[in-house]
């Protein structure tokens, strides 16, 4: 009789068998294995919950394994990943040709795996009773040609509208600034928070606050951090154009990442720099694989490698 193993068994199982060898460097020190060793992780902030949960998983799997997440600006993490401060940079974009001349000068070869949909996430005070918007006005206040919260959606306050980013060089800024188009020459007006949690402690104190963030943030129904995050704030409504249906607006949750229905979705990639196959094999194998996944699933993202059932339910 023949046994299949499905795949994610079959890599897990390459993985353990791997790590029982020992290879050593040119120094005679022992290198980390994808099951066995310590390494570091350069993280854009924004995904810090997800990764989070991704290593904590990883380490309960693999107790010989330990992974130090430093969470950064995209920049700065990318930075890091080219000068051999981290093994695995997690960003939202590829490297540019420049960036890939670190790796064909060190004869490593450049590899990038897809892992995950996020999305941006505009957020506003609980008092604010502005909650949808469309691409159009988000561009707009971007480029400073809409100013007050009464020049869009339905006409609210006279107040200035005050965008909130997690710094200067976040992926969060990064995406709008690309997808509209905006020259980095011209200065796009903004407060600068440290973190995508310090951007939602912005947006809870200010009445006039428009908060950018990831939103795997607050995408968790079981996780306590989320839940209060989400009970602080209100998550605005997204429409690619404008339209008088409140249908048209949608949400960055759930089956509309999965069905591509909100217009502010990116993918989330994992960059790896080794020239052996060792422990950021190891952590990206998981996370691209079943388990990982699922936890993908479970904190409200769209998983990338793993098929997406989804299935439409008739109520009566």
């Amino acid at each position: 009789m023949k046994t299949l193993l499905n795949l994610p068994c079959c890599i897990l199982l390459a993985i353990t068998v791997f790590s029982c060898g020992r290879s050593t460097d040119k120094d005679g020190n022992e290198l980390d294995t994808p099951a066995k060793g310590e390494i570091t992780v350069a993280v854009d902030e924004s995904f810090r919950p997800i990764i989070e949960a991704e290593k904590m998983a990883f380490q309960e799997t693999f107790p010989y394994t330990k992974i130090n997440l430093v969470f950064k600006p995209e920049g700065e993490a990318v930075a890091m990943l080219l000068n051999d401060k981290a093994r695995v940079a997690v960003i939202t974009r590829e490297l540019n040709e420049t960036e890939k001349k670190v790796y064909t000068e060190d004869k490593i070869t450049y590899r990038s795996f897809k892992f995950a949909g996020d999305a941006l996430a505009l957020i506003t005070n609980k008092e604010n009773r502005d909650s949808m918007i469309t691409v159009q006005e988000l561009e707009a206040i971007m480029k400073g040609e809409k100013k007050k919260w009464s020049e869009i959606g339905k006409g609210g306050s006279s107040e200035d509208i005050v965008l909130v980013f997690d710094g200067t060089s976040s992926s969060n800024l990064t995406f709008l600034v690309e997808k509209f188009g905006i020259n980095k020459n011209d200065k796009v007006s903004f407060f600068a928070a440290k973190s995508n949690e310090q951007v939602i402690d912005y947006v809870k104190s200010h009445k006039n606050a428009m908060g950018v963030i990831g939103t795997n943030w607050i995408s968790d129904g079981d996780d306590p951090a989320s839940l209060g995050f989400i009970r602080e704030i209100n998550v605005m409504s997204v429409a690619e154009k404008a339209s008088t249906n409140p249908e048209d607006y949608y949400q960055p949750f759930g089956y509309n990442l999965a069905l591509k229905r909100y217009p502010l979705i990116r993918q989330i990639k994992l960059i790896l720099k080794e020239p052996y196959m060792g422990l950021g094999t190891g952590f990206i194998n998981y996370m691209c694989l079943e388990q990982g996944q699922l936890i993908v699933l479970k904190g409200g993202l769209l998983p990338l490698t793993k098929p997406l059932q989804i299935r439409q339910v008739k109520t009566n």
